[in-house]
């Protein structure tokens, strides 16, 4: 084999393995993934129900919705993702897909009385208590995440 295959094996190599390898996550990425996570699951279930929750979700929450897709955006950035803004896109996607998918399998008849709670509190969100909601959540959740050790 030439230098240059050797160096292409090596180079490819490295490639295969920084995509493979798990992505970190600081500290207010998990905060932003855990919103847009909420975010997915209020869309679903809002739309499934028949809910007006999702819309009125998003108009009082717009800017703090916003401020944690940008930090998913640099989450994707920090990672070498080529089009974040598509990364961010397509991650929101697959989980709304997932949760479409499971939420699915339950008849509306019991998922919607099921999710009443959910979707009236999400009504009641103001900008700070839905901030204070995400942090809680992310330190629930923070075990679930490889986090950065920077």
């Amino acid at each position: 084999m030439t230098k240059l295959g050797i160096v292409a094996v090596v180079t490819i190599g490295a490639m295969a393995a920084a995509q493979a390898a798990p992505q970190c996550y600081r500290a207010n990425e998990i905060e932003a993934d855990q919103a847009l996570r909420y975010q997915a699951k209020l869309m679903v279930l809002s739309d499934s129900c028949r809910s007006s929750s999702y819309t009125e979700f998003v108009v009082r929450n717009a800017g703090a919705l916003s401020l944690y897709q940008q930090q998913m955006i640099g989450f994707f950035r920090r990672h070498d993702v080529s089009r974040p803004e598509d990364a961010l896109e397509k991650f929101l996607t697959r989980i709304a897909n997932q949760l479409a998918l499971s939420f699915g399998q339950e008849e509306l008849a019991s998922l919607c009385p099921r999710s009443a709670d959910f979707l009236t509190q999400a009504v009641s969100f103001g900008k700070d208590e839905f901030r204070s909601y995400v942090a809680e959540q992310a330190a629930i959740e923070r075990h679930s995440y490889r986090t950065c050790v920077d």
